[in-house]
Protein backbone atom coordinates (compact mmCIF):
# COMPACT_ATOMS: atom_id res chain seq x y z
CA UNK A 1 0.00 0.00 0.00
CA UNK A 2 1.40 3.40 -1.00
CA UNK A 3 0.32 6.89 0.02
CA UNK A 4 0.01 9.86 -2.35
CA UNK A 5 3.17 11.63 -3.48
CA UNK A 6 5.04 13.36 -0.68
CA UNK A 7 5.77 16.29 -2.99
CA UNK A 8 2.91 17.75 -5.05
CA UNK A 9 5.24 18.32 -8.03
CA UNK A 10 7.10 15.05 -7.57
CA UNK A 11 6.80 11.56 -8.90
CA UNK A 12 8.25 9.47 -6.11
CA UNK A 13 5.95 7.94 -3.52
CA UNK A 14 6.41 8.23 0.21
CA UNK A 15 6.42 4.75 1.80
CA UNK A 16 3.27 4.12 3.80
CA UNK A 17 3.61 4.67 7.57
CA UNK A 18 2.38 1.08 7.92
CA UNK A 19 5.22 -0.08 5.71
CA UNK A 20 8.38 1.01 7.40
CA UNK A 21 10.41 1.28 10.55
CA UNK A 22 8.23 3.71 12.48
CA UNK A 23 5.23 1.43 12.99
CA UNK A 24 6.86 -1.81 14.14
CA UNK A 25 8.36 -2.71 17.52
CA UNK A 26 12.11 -3.13 17.45
CA UNK A 27 13.34 -6.64 16.78
CA UNK A 28 10.09 -7.88 15.23
CA UNK A 29 8.72 -8.04 11.73
CA UNK A 30 5.00 -7.49 11.18
CA UNK A 31 2.77 -10.48 10.59
CA UNK A 32 2.75 -11.32 6.90
CA UNK A 33 5.90 -9.22 6.36
CA UNK A 34 7.16 -8.87 2.82
CA UNK A 35 10.27 -6.97 1.83
CA UNK A 36 9.72 -4.01 -0.54
CA UNK A 37 9.20 -5.00 -4.13
CA UNK A 38 11.32 -3.66 -6.96
CA UNK A 39 8.51 -1.32 -8.00
CA UNK A 40 8.21 -0.04 -4.42
CA UNK A 41 11.96 0.56 -4.28
CA UNK A 42 11.85 2.57 -7.51
CA UNK A 43 8.82 4.49 -6.27
CA UNK A 44 10.69 5.35 -3.07
CA UNK A 45 13.22 7.41 -5.04
CA UNK A 46 12.97 11.13 -4.44
CA UNK A 47 10.88 12.95 -7.08
CA UNK A 48 13.60 14.06 -9.51
CA UNK A 49 15.26 10.66 -9.52
CA UNK A 50 11.93 8.87 -9.75
CA UNK A 51 10.92 10.84 -12.84
CA UNK A 52 14.29 10.21 -14.51
CA UNK A 53 14.15 6.49 -13.69
CA UNK A 54 10.58 6.17 -14.95
CA UNK A 55 11.36 8.02 -18.17
CA UNK A 56 14.38 5.82 -18.82
CA UNK A 57 12.17 2.78 -18.38
CA UNK A 58 9.51 4.11 -20.77
CA UNK A 59 11.83 5.44 -23.47
CA UNK A 60 14.78 3.03 -23.30
CA UNK A 61 12.81 -0.01 -22.15
CA UNK A 62 15.37 -1.07 -19.53
CA UNK A 63 14.15 -3.28 -16.70
CA UNK A 64 13.35 -1.59 -13.41
CA UNK A 65 16.28 -3.36 -11.75
CA UNK A 66 18.78 -2.08 -14.31
CA UNK A 67 17.34 1.42 -14.02
CA UNK A 68 17.43 1.50 -10.21
CA UNK A 69 20.98 0.16 -9.90
CA UNK A 70 22.44 2.38 -12.59
CA UNK A 71 20.78 5.63 -11.58
CA UNK A 72 21.93 5.18 -7.98
CA UNK A 73 25.47 4.35 -9.07
CA UNK A 74 25.85 7.35 -11.37
CA UNK A 75 24.27 9.77 -8.90
CA UNK A 76 26.61 8.46 -6.20
CA UNK A 77 29.59 9.37 -8.38
CA UNK A 78 28.27 12.90 -9.04
CA UNK A 79 27.43 13.75 -5.44
CA UNK A 80 30.29 12.06 -3.59
CA UNK A 81 32.78 14.70 -4.74
CA UNK A 82 30.59 17.38 -3.14
CA UNK A 83 29.71 16.06 0.31
CA UNK A 84 30.22 13.36 2.88
CA UNK A 85 27.62 12.33 5.46
CA UNK A 86 27.79 11.99 9.21
CA UNK A 87 27.73 8.40 10.40
CA UNK A 88 26.03 6.96 13.48
CA UNK A 89 29.27 7.30 15.45
CA UNK A 90 29.73 10.97 14.62
CA UNK A 91 32.43 10.39 12.02
CA UNK A 92 31.82 11.29 8.40
CA UNK A 93 31.60 8.70 5.66
CA UNK A 94 31.68 9.05 1.86
CA UNK A 95 28.58 8.98 -0.28
CA UNK A 96 30.14 6.45 -2.65
CA UNK A 97 28.16 3.26 -3.31
CA UNK A 98 29.37 -0.10 -4.54
CA UNK A 99 26.60 -1.65 -6.66
CA UNK A 100 26.40 -4.83 -8.72
CA UNK A 101 23.38 -5.55 -10.88
CA UNK A 102 23.16 -9.16 -12.02
CA UNK A 103 20.52 -9.22 -14.72
CA UNK A 104 19.24 -11.63 -17.29
CA UNK A 105 20.16 -11.32 -20.94
CA UNK A 106 18.01 -8.65 -22.61
CA UNK A 107 17.36 -6.91 -19.29
CA UNK A 108 18.40 -3.52 -20.66
CA UNK A 109 21.63 -3.29 -18.66
CA UNK A 110 23.58 -1.54 -21.41
CA UNK A 111 20.82 0.97 -22.22
CA UNK A 112 20.45 2.05 -18.59
CA UNK A 113 24.22 2.13 -18.01
CA UNK A 114 24.94 4.22 -21.11
CA UNK A 115 22.06 6.67 -20.65
CA UNK A 116 22.77 7.52 -17.01
CA UNK A 117 26.52 7.66 -17.69
CA UNK A 118 26.20 10.07 -20.63
CA UNK A 119 26.14 13.39 -18.71
CA UNK A 120 28.99 12.25 -16.45
CA UNK A 121 31.22 11.51 -19.45
CA UNK A 122 30.41 14.93 -20.88
CA UNK A 123 31.05 16.74 -17.58
CA UNK A 124 34.37 14.95 -16.94
CA UNK A 125 35.97 15.85 -20.28
CA UNK A 126 38.05 18.60 -18.74
CA UNK A 127 39.39 16.45 -15.90
CA UNK A 128 42.98 15.51 -16.69
CA UNK A 129 43.20 12.51 -14.39
CA UNK A 130 41.97 9.06 -15.40
CA UNK A 131 38.57 8.58 -13.74
CA UNK A 132 36.64 5.82 -15.58
CA UNK A 133 37.78 2.20 -15.37
CA UNK A 134 36.36 -1.14 -16.40
CA UNK A 135 38.27 -4.41 -16.18
CA UNK A 136 41.38 -2.93 -14.57
CA UNK A 137 44.08 -4.78 -12.62
CA UNK A 138 44.46 -3.82 -8.94
CA UNK A 139 48.07 -2.53 -9.22
CA UNK A 140 47.11 -0.27 -12.13
CA UNK A 141 44.09 1.09 -10.28
CA UNK A 142 46.06 1.83 -7.11
CA UNK A 143 48.92 3.39 -9.07
CA UNK A 144 46.49 5.78 -10.79
CA UNK A 145 44.87 6.75 -7.49
CA UNK A 146 48.22 7.39 -5.82
CA UNK A 147 49.19 9.53 -8.80
CA UNK A 148 46.23 11.82 -8.12
CA UNK A 149 43.11 10.15 -9.57
CA UNK A 150 41.03 10.79 -6.46
CA UNK A 151 37.65 10.60 -8.23
CA UNK A 152 37.10 7.20 -9.83
CA UNK A 153 34.22 5.09 -11.06
CA UNK A 154 34.41 1.41 -11.94
CA UNK A 155 31.55 1.12 -14.41
CA UNK A 156 30.66 -1.61 -16.88
CA UNK A 157 27.58 -2.37 -18.92
CA UNK A 158 28.61 -6.03 -19.17
CA UNK A 159 31.19 -6.89 -16.51
CA UNK A 160 31.56 -10.55 -17.33
CA UNK A 161 35.34 -10.37 -17.64
CA UNK A 162 35.56 -8.28 -14.48
CA UNK A 163 34.24 -11.17 -12.39
CA UNK A 164 37.03 -13.33 -13.84
CA UNK A 165 39.63 -10.73 -12.98
CA UNK A 166 41.62 -10.21 -9.76
CA UNK A 167 40.04 -6.87 -8.83
CA UNK A 168 36.66 -8.51 -8.20
CA UNK A 169 38.27 -10.57 -5.44
CA UNK A 170 40.70 -7.97 -4.05
CA UNK A 171 38.42 -7.71 -1.05
CA UNK A 172 40.66 -5.81 1.34
CA UNK A 173 41.51 -3.14 -1.24
CA UNK A 174 37.83 -2.80 -2.18
CA UNK A 175 36.83 -2.47 1.48
CA UNK A 176 39.41 0.30 1.99
CA UNK A 177 38.25 2.14 -1.11
CA UNK A 178 34.60 1.79 -0.05
CA UNK A 179 35.55 3.87 2.99
CA UNK A 180 37.53 6.28 0.74
CA UNK A 181 40.78 5.09 2.34
CA UNK A 182 43.77 4.24 0.19
CA UNK A 183 45.16 0.73 0.71
CA UNK A 184 48.62 0.72 2.29
CA UNK A 185 51.69 0.58 0.09
CA UNK A 186 53.21 -2.79 -0.66
CA UNK A 187 56.85 -3.58 -1.31
CA UNK A 188 56.49 -2.97 -5.04
CA UNK A 189 55.81 0.71 -4.30
CA UNK A 190 58.48 1.27 -1.65
CA UNK A 191 61.19 2.34 -4.11
CA UNK A 192 59.14 5.19 -5.55
CA UNK A 193 59.77 7.82 -2.88
CA UNK A 194 58.05 10.61 -4.81
CA UNK A 195 54.89 8.51 -5.15
CA UNK A 196 54.91 7.64 -1.46
CA UNK A 197 55.42 11.25 -0.41
CA UNK A 198 52.73 12.79 -2.59
CA UNK A 199 50.09 10.06 -2.58
CA UNK A 200 46.68 11.33 -1.41
CA UNK A 201 45.25 10.15 1.89
CA UNK A 202 41.76 9.44 0.54
CA UNK A 203 39.89 8.98 -2.72
CA UNK A 204 36.36 8.52 -4.02
CA UNK A 205 35.76 5.11 -5.57
CA UNK A 206 32.27 4.28 -6.88
CA UNK A 207 31.42 0.96 -8.50
CA UNK A 208 28.39 0.30 -10.69
CA UNK A 209 28.96 -3.00 -12.46
CA UNK A 210 26.37 -4.78 -14.59
CA UNK A 211 26.84 -8.50 -15.08
CA UNK A 212 24.81 -11.45 -16.24
CA UNK A 213 23.11 -13.43 -13.51
CA UNK A 214 24.75 -16.75 -14.38
CA UNK A 215 28.22 -15.20 -14.12
CA UNK A 216 27.38 -13.66 -10.76
CA UNK A 217 26.28 -17.04 -9.37
CA UNK A 218 29.48 -18.60 -10.71
CA UNK A 219 31.52 -15.89 -8.94
CA UNK A 220 29.67 -16.47 -5.68
CA UNK A 221 30.23 -20.22 -5.91
CA UNK A 222 33.97 -19.65 -6.35
CA UNK A 223 34.63 -16.67 -4.12
CA UNK A 224 31.55 -16.23 -1.93
CA UNK A 225 33.07 -17.68 1.23
CA UNK A 226 36.20 -15.54 0.89
CA UNK A 227 34.07 -12.46 0.21
CA UNK A 228 31.98 -13.14 3.31
CA UNK A 229 35.04 -13.80 5.46
CA UNK A 230 36.67 -10.57 4.32
CA UNK A 231 33.52 -8.58 5.04
CA UNK A 232 33.55 -6.84 1.66
CA UNK A 233 30.47 -8.52 0.23
CA UNK A 234 28.41 -7.09 3.12
CA UNK A 235 29.29 -3.61 1.82
CA UNK A 236 28.17 -4.46 -1.71
CA UNK A 237 24.65 -3.59 -2.81
CA UNK A 238 23.88 -6.57 -5.01
CA UNK A 239 20.70 -7.28 -6.90
CA UNK A 240 19.94 -10.31 -9.06
CA UNK A 241 16.89 -10.11 -11.31
CA UNK A 242 15.38 -12.17 -14.11
CA UNK A 243 13.27 -9.24 -15.34
CA UNK A 244 13.48 -8.51 -19.07
CA UNK A 245 13.45 -5.19 -20.86
CA UNK A 246 10.39 -3.94 -22.67
CA UNK A 247 10.12 -2.29 -26.06
CA UNK A 248 10.67 1.35 -25.23
CA UNK A 249 9.12 4.32 -26.96
CA UNK A 250 12.50 5.42 -28.29
CA UNK A 251 12.56 8.66 -30.27
CA UNK A 252 8.78 8.72 -30.42
CA UNK A 253 8.77 10.23 -26.91
CA UNK A 254 10.99 13.22 -26.09
CA UNK A 255 13.07 13.31 -22.94
CA UNK A 256 12.15 15.80 -20.24
CA UNK A 257 13.03 14.30 -16.84
CA UNK A 258 16.22 12.79 -18.25
CA UNK A 259 17.31 16.20 -19.51
CA UNK A 260 16.72 17.59 -16.02
CA UNK A 261 18.83 14.71 -14.71
CA UNK A 262 21.60 15.55 -17.21
CA UNK A 263 21.62 19.20 -16.17
CA UNK A 264 21.78 18.37 -12.47
CA UNK A 265 24.55 15.79 -12.93
CA UNK A 266 26.67 18.28 -14.90
CA UNK A 267 26.16 20.86 -12.13
CA UNK A 268 27.17 18.40 -9.42
CA UNK A 269 30.22 17.12 -11.25
CA UNK A 270 31.42 20.67 -11.97
CA UNK A 271 31.03 21.77 -8.36
CA UNK A 272 32.63 18.57 -7.12
CA UNK A 273 35.69 19.00 -9.31
CA UNK A 274 36.12 22.53 -8.00
CA UNK A 275 36.04 21.27 -4.41
CA UNK A 276 38.53 18.50 -5.10
CA UNK A 277 41.01 21.05 -6.43
CA UNK A 278 41.03 22.85 -3.07
CA UNK A 279 40.54 20.12 -0.47
CA UNK A 280 41.19 16.40 0.08
CA UNK A 281 38.34 13.94 -0.17
CA UNK A 282 38.18 13.33 3.59
CA UNK A 283 37.70 17.08 4.21
CA UNK A 284 34.64 17.58 2.02
CA UNK A 285 31.64 19.29 3.70
CA UNK A 286 29.59 16.98 5.89
CA UNK A 287 25.83 16.43 5.72
CA UNK A 288 24.08 16.03 9.05
CA UNK A 289 21.07 13.78 9.66
CA UNK A 290 17.98 14.86 11.58
CA UNK A 291 17.67 13.20 15.02
CA UNK A 292 14.30 11.71 14.03
CA UNK A 293 15.91 10.31 10.88
CA UNK A 294 18.65 8.72 13.00
CA UNK A 295 15.87 7.01 14.94
CA UNK A 296 14.50 5.62 11.66
CA UNK A 297 17.93 4.20 10.85
CA UNK A 298 18.28 2.61 14.30
CA UNK A 299 14.92 0.91 13.96
CA UNK A 300 15.79 -0.21 10.44
CA UNK A 301 18.95 -1.85 11.73
CA UNK A 302 16.94 -3.97 14.16
CA UNK A 303 14.56 -4.99 11.39
CA UNK A 304 17.44 -5.83 9.04
CA UNK A 305 18.97 -8.07 11.70
CA UNK A 306 15.72 -9.95 12.12
CA UNK A 307 15.23 -10.19 8.35
CA UNK A 308 18.65 -11.83 7.99
CA UNK A 309 18.12 -14.23 10.89
CA UNK A 310 14.73 -15.37 9.60
CA UNK A 311 15.22 -15.49 5.84
CA UNK A 312 18.83 -16.70 5.69
CA UNK A 313 19.25 -18.24 9.17
CA UNK A 314 22.54 -16.38 9.57
CA UNK A 315 24.47 -16.65 12.83
CA UNK A 316 24.12 -13.68 15.16
CA UNK A 317 27.50 -12.19 14.29
CA UNK A 318 26.74 -12.18 10.56
CA UNK A 319 23.23 -10.78 11.05
CA UNK A 320 24.75 -7.85 12.95
CA UNK A 321 27.35 -7.24 10.22
CA UNK A 322 24.66 -7.48 7.52
CA UNK A 323 22.39 -5.00 9.32
CA UNK A 324 25.12 -2.48 10.15
CA UNK A 325 26.46 -2.45 6.59
CA UNK A 326 22.99 -2.22 5.06
CA UNK A 327 22.08 0.72 7.30
CA UNK A 328 25.33 2.42 6.29
CA UNK A 329 24.32 2.01 2.65
CA UNK A 330 20.85 3.37 3.44
CA UNK A 331 22.54 6.40 5.00
CA UNK A 332 24.64 6.89 1.87
CA UNK A 333 21.63 6.47 -0.43
CA UNK A 334 19.76 9.08 1.61
CA UNK A 335 22.70 11.48 1.30
CA UNK A 336 22.89 10.89 -2.45
CA UNK A 337 19.21 11.67 -2.96
CA UNK A 338 19.38 14.69 -0.61
CA UNK A 339 22.26 16.26 -2.56
CA UNK A 340 20.86 15.41 -5.99
CA UNK A 341 17.53 17.07 -5.18
CA UNK A 342 19.30 20.12 -3.76
CA UNK A 343 17.57 19.93 -0.38
CA UNK A 344 18.74 22.31 2.33
CA UNK A 345 19.66 21.48 5.91
CA UNK A 346 20.15 18.03 7.43
CA UNK A 347 18.88 14.87 5.76
CA UNK A 348 15.19 14.52 6.63
CA UNK A 349 13.03 11.69 7.91
CA UNK A 350 11.27 11.59 4.53
CA UNK A 351 14.50 11.08 2.59
CA UNK A 352 15.88 8.54 5.06
CA UNK A 353 12.64 6.55 5.04
CA UNK A 354 12.81 6.39 1.27
CA UNK A 355 16.45 5.28 1.43
CA UNK A 356 15.63 2.60 3.99
CA UNK A 357 12.96 1.21 1.66
CA UNK A 358 15.46 1.03 -1.20
CA UNK A 359 18.16 -0.50 1.01
CA UNK A 360 15.70 -3.04 2.41
CA UNK A 361 14.87 -4.15 -1.12
CA UNK A 362 18.57 -4.54 -1.91
CA UNK A 363 19.06 -6.38 1.38
CA UNK A 364 16.37 -8.94 0.60
CA UNK A 365 17.83 -9.52 -2.87
CA UNK A 366 21.33 -9.73 -1.38
CA UNK A 367 20.24 -12.43 1.07
CA UNK A 368 18.49 -14.41 -1.65
CA UNK A 369 21.60 -14.21 -3.84
CA UNK A 370 24.39 -14.77 -1.32
CA UNK A 371 22.47 -17.25 0.85
CA UNK A 372 19.95 -18.88 -1.50
CA UNK A 373 17.35 -21.05 0.20
CA UNK A 374 18.49 -24.62 0.67
CA UNK A 375 16.21 -27.53 -0.20
CA UNK A 376 14.04 -28.45 2.76
CA UNK A 377 14.78 -32.02 3.98
CA UNK A 378 11.92 -34.49 3.29
CA UNK A 379 11.35 -35.23 7.00
CA UNK A 380 10.91 -31.48 7.66
CA UNK A 381 8.38 -31.18 4.83
CA UNK A 382 6.46 -34.13 6.28
CA UNK A 383 6.61 -32.61 9.75
CA UNK A 384 5.28 -29.29 8.48
CA UNK A 385 2.49 -31.02 6.60
CA UNK A 386 1.47 -33.07 9.63
CA UNK A 387 1.60 -30.03 11.91
CA UNK A 388 -0.54 -28.09 9.47
CA UNK A 389 -3.08 -30.92 9.45
CA UNK A 390 -3.19 -31.18 13.24
CA UNK A 391 -3.32 -27.42 13.69
CA UNK A 392 -6.26 -27.12 11.24
CA UNK A 393 -8.17 -29.92 13.01
CA UNK A 394 -7.61 -28.25 16.37
CA UNK A 395 -8.95 -24.93 15.11
CA UNK A 396 -12.03 -26.59 13.60
CA UNK A 397 -12.74 -28.39 16.87
CA UNK A 398 -12.13 -25.26 18.95
CA UNK A 399 -9.48 -27.02 20.98
CA UNK A 400 -6.75 -24.98 22.70
CA UNK A 401 -4.24 -27.79 23.23
CA UNK A 402 -5.54 -31.02 21.66
CA UNK A 403 -4.00 -34.37 22.39
CA UNK A 404 -4.44 -37.92 21.17
CA UNK A 405 -2.71 -41.25 21.40
CA UNK A 406 0.58 -41.36 19.56
CA UNK A 407 -0.43 -44.71 18.09
CA UNK A 408 -3.53 -43.08 16.59
CA UNK A 409 -1.37 -40.47 14.84
CA UNK A 410 0.95 -43.17 13.52
CA UNK A 411 -2.06 -45.03 12.15
CA UNK A 412 -2.76 -42.04 9.85
CA UNK A 413 0.42 -42.68 7.84
CA UNK A 414 -1.35 -44.36 4.87
CA UNK A 415 -3.65 -41.32 4.54
CA UNK A 416 -0.57 -39.21 3.78
CA UNK A 417 1.05 -41.83 1.57
CA UNK A 418 3.80 -42.39 4.14
CA UNK A 419 5.32 -45.40 5.77
CA UNK A 420 4.95 -45.69 9.54
CA UNK A 421 8.65 -44.81 9.97
CA UNK A 422 8.13 -41.60 8.00
CA UNK A 423 5.20 -40.65 10.25
CA UNK A 424 7.40 -41.25 13.30
CA UNK A 425 10.04 -38.97 11.77
CA UNK A 426 7.41 -36.25 11.28
CA UNK A 427 6.23 -36.57 14.89
CA UNK A 428 9.82 -36.42 16.12
CA UNK A 429 10.51 -33.25 14.13
CA UNK A 430 7.38 -31.54 15.48
CA UNK A 431 8.48 -32.31 19.03
CA UNK A 432 12.05 -31.12 18.34
CA UNK A 433 10.69 -27.76 17.22
CA UNK A 434 8.78 -27.34 20.47
CA UNK A 435 5.34 -27.52 18.86
CA UNK A 436 4.28 -30.70 20.68
CA UNK A 437 5.39 -33.32 23.16
CA UNK A 438 5.06 -37.08 23.58
CA UNK A 439 4.33 -37.97 27.21
CA UNK A 440 3.01 -40.99 29.18
CA UNK A 441 -0.43 -40.52 30.76
CA UNK A 442 -2.79 -42.67 32.84
CA UNK A 443 -6.24 -43.14 31.32
CA UNK A 444 -8.82 -45.43 32.95
CA UNK A 445 -6.05 -46.93 35.01
CA UNK A 446 -3.93 -47.77 31.97
CA UNK A 447 -0.66 -46.19 30.86
CA UNK A 448 -0.84 -44.70 27.35
CA UNK A 449 1.56 -42.62 25.24
CA UNK A 450 -0.01 -39.29 24.28
CA UNK A 451 0.90 -36.80 21.57
CA UNK A 452 0.00 -33.28 22.75
CA UNK A 453 0.22 -30.00 20.87
CA UNK A 454 1.56 -27.36 23.25
CA UNK A 455 -0.67 -24.32 23.89
CA UNK A 456 2.27 -21.86 23.95
CA UNK A 457 4.01 -23.18 20.86
CA UNK A 458 4.38 -20.86 17.83
CA UNK A 459 1.60 -22.78 16.14
CA UNK A 460 -0.91 -21.39 18.64
CA UNK A 461 0.47 -17.84 18.89
CA UNK A 462 -1.82 -15.09 17.63
CA UNK A 463 -0.39 -13.77 14.37
CA UNK A 464 0.37 -10.30 15.79
CA UNK A 465 2.93 -11.76 18.19
CA UNK A 466 5.36 -12.78 15.46
CA UNK A 467 5.90 -15.41 12.84
CA UNK A 468 3.68 -18.51 13.01
CA UNK A 469 5.40 -21.67 11.84
CA UNK A 470 5.75 -21.99 8.11
CA UNK A 471 3.01 -24.51 7.42
CA UNK A 472 2.38 -26.08 4.05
Amino acid sequence: MMTPPAYPMGGGFMPSPNFGPLSQPMGHLPAGYLAPSLQQAVSALTPGLYRAASECRVIRGSSYGAVLANVLGKVSFAVSSNFRIRGHNGRSMPLSLHIRFAGARLSGKTEAHDRFNAPIIEAMKGWRKRWLFDNVLPPTLLRKIRAGSVLIMLSMSEGRDHLDGPLSRSFQDLSDLYDSTLPPFDRADDDDEDLVEHAPDSAIFVTCVNVQDDKNREWLNKHGQSAIGSGYVFRLLMMESDELAIEGAGEQQPEFALRDYDHRIVELVASGLMKLKSMPVNKLPELKVEPAAEHVLRQAQERFKFMASVSAMLPERDTTVFAVRLVANARRIAGCMHVFEGYDGPVSVDTVTRAVTIAEFFGERWLATVFPPKPVPPHVLRGQRLLNYLYARALQAGLHAPSCRKADIEALAPNFGWAKAEMVEAITWICEQGFAQVVPRIENGRRVIKFELLPNSPGFMPSHQGYPPRLI
